[in-house]
């Protein structure tokens, strides 16, 4: 979390179990195609207890090597776990409730953001004294990879039009699923991105991860509506 040690420590301790438990309601309700989507609030709860090793490194002096490995782990969720997953849990969704000629975009969409989250990622992997954890005079973290020398790292994270091709493989997969539920999911990210870049684009990655990490806990409801525990199996 962008706050601190504490306050990343303890999301991940609420995190964590609720994306189990939510995972718990997929299954329960024989809905394995929802199981994907129900491990986020886990995922999260994992990326915020390493952002809560970034605090504790940065506490004690940037102590090392605790510092980069930290903030490679964070980065890997913030560059490349979220962009890969997401439009494979919208995918395996639309298993259940979409048309074979969607099913079959959104496949092919999870398929080129796994190829460009990959991509966004390994020039971080394999430079790490390029990442730079620091916090921010506004209290908040910065990963500052202003040192990265990538054509693909520098297009996502420093232009325009880079940054909503990372957004859009976020957003519109989950926009395009006939669940409506889960169409509300994907507008809420966009909402907290707009909010994210309007007030804390310096800190983007460290405050949006934040964000997401509360709005995941609408997972629980998602996979355990009444519409969805009566619905037929998949």
């Amino acid at each position: 979390m962008c706050f601190s040690a504490s306050a990343s420590f303890t999301a991940s301790a609420v995190l964590m179990p609720l994306g189990l438990y939510s995972t718990h309601l997929a299954r329960t309700n024989k809905q394995p195609n929802y199981v994907p989507l129900a491990l986020v609030p886990f995922f999260f709860g994992v990326q915020q207890f390493v952002e809560g090793l970034e605090w504790t490194a940065l506490d004690n002096g940037r102590t090392e090597p605790l510092t980069t490995l930290a903030g490679l782990g964070f980065l890997f969720f913030a560059y490349c776990f979220w962009m890969i997953w997401i439009p494979w849990s919208a995918w395996s969704i639309s298993r259940s409730t979409d048309s074979r000629g969607l099913q079959n975009r959104l496949r092919w969409v999870a398929i080129v953001s796994t190829v460009l989250g990959t991509a966004f990622y390994l020039p971080v992997l394999f430079n790490p004294p390029a990442v730079q954890p620091a916090v921010h005079s506004t209290g908040r973290l910065l990963y500052d990879v202003s040192n990265l020398h990538s054509i693909v790292h520098n297009f996502v994270n420093t232009e325009p039009v880079g940054e909503l091709v990372y957004w859009g493989f976020i957003v519109l997969p989950l926009i395009a699923v006939a669940d409506k539920a889960v169409k509300l999911f994907g507008v809420l990210i966009f909402v907290s991105i707009f909010l994210t870049w309007l007030t804390y684009s310096a800190t983007f990655n460290s405050v949006w991860c934040f964000y997401c990490a509360v709005l995941s806990i609408f997972v629980i409801w998602i996979v355990n509506r009444p519409q969805l525990r009566s619905a037929p199996q998949a």
